[in-house]
């Protein structure tokens, strides 16, 4: 009899915790709590995306808007992600420093318009690998380098 009580309450208790928790409509859900895993790739720690994180990288998919400065993509490993900078005020971009480049690289830019008809040169990454990365992006009024900076746009990616 003891035996078979070893046996059956820890698996009772198993499936109690693992079962989902039933919230009565008269009280608010919980929020969810954020994940303390991590995830190990290709030498880089982060900690797994928790259900806002992942929202976040939903929502940043579409490529719908243009990026604003210091945005930041929580993405994972082997994604494409779109950058969409202003064409509104003209103007060259190019992408002066990208740190750390094992994480990410840039697979193509072009003039583009969004749904709305919004000029914009999108700009798309590769992600490699997790860890925390950025691209500093410089608008000039011509390709030529030696010119002023007009504008400055930092975007920062979270891979996870």
């Amino acid at each position: 009899m003891r035996a078979t009580a070893f046996i059956v309450l820890p698996a009772l208790a198993l499936f109690v915790w693992a079962a989902p928790a039933c919230t009565p409509a008269s009280e608010p859900a919980a929020p969810p709590v954020a994940e303390t895993a991590t995830e190990d790739h290709e030498g880089h720690q982060m900690p797994a995306m928790d259900e806002n994180m992942a929202s976040s990288d939903a929502g940043d998919d579409g490529a719908a808007v243009i990026t604003p400065d210091n945005h930041t993509f929580h993405t994972y490993p082997n994604k494409i992600e779109v950058v969409n900078l202003p064409l509104s005020e003209g103007g060259v971009w190019s992408a002066t420093g990208i740190a750390p480049g094992d994480l990410f690289t840039v697979l193509d830019s072009k003039d583009d318009k969004l749904a709305d008809g919004t000029p914009v040169h999108a700009v798309r990454f590769q992600t490699q690998a997790s860890g925390n990365g950025s691209v500093v992006f410089e608008r000039r009024a011509t390709a030529d380098p030696k010119e002023g900076v007009l504008e400055v746009r930092t975007v920062n990616f979270m891979i996870h």
